[in-house]
C-alpha cells in the first residue's frame, strides 16, 4: 500500500481506536453519543481524503476549516463520554492526545493552504 499522508493515517488510527471503546459503552449511551462520535469520525476522514485531492487550495482551505469544526466537535463529544462514565480516563487520554494531533496537522495543512492560495 502507498504511504498515506500523516495526518489521514492518525485520523484513520484515531477512528479505528475510538470504534473499539464506542463497542464497549454502556448500551444507554452507545446508540446516541457512540454513534455520533463514530459518524462525525468518519465524516472527518472522508473531508481529509477529498482535501488530498482537492487541486484548488481555496476548497482545500474550505475543506480543512470544516474538519477543525468537526475536530472540535469532537473533542466534546470525547470529554463528555468520559464525564458520563461511557468512556474509561485512560481511554479518554489516549483518544485526546491523537485528537491533538489531527488537529495540529490539519492546523498546519490549513495555514499552508491559504498561504498557497493567497494572492500576492
Amino acid at each position: 500500500m502507498a504511504q498515506e499522508l500523516k495526518v489521514i493515517q492518525d485520523c484513520y488510527d484515531l477512528t479505528l481506536y475510538l470504534s473499539g471503546r464506542v463497542e464497549k459503552f454502556p448500551r444507554s449511551h452507545r446508540y446516541t453519543l457512540g454513534a455520533e462520535i463514530e459518524k462525525r469520525l468518519l465524516d472527518v476522514l472522508g473531508r481529509l481524503i477529498r482535501a488530498k485531492y482537492t487541486g484548488q487550495p481555496d476548497a482545500r482551505a474550505g475543506l480543512l476549516t470544516e474538519v477543525n469544526a468537526e475536530l472540535e466537535v469532537l473533542r466534546f463529544q470525547v470529554r463528555l463520554s468520559k464525564d458520563l462514565k461511557a468512556l474509561p480516563t485512560t481511554s479518554y487520554g489516549h483518544a485526546a492526545g491523537l485528537l491533538e494531533g489531527v488537529g495540529g496537522q490539519v492546523g498546519g495543512w490549513l495555514k499552508a493552504s491559504k498561504a498557497k492560495g493567497a494572492t500576492p
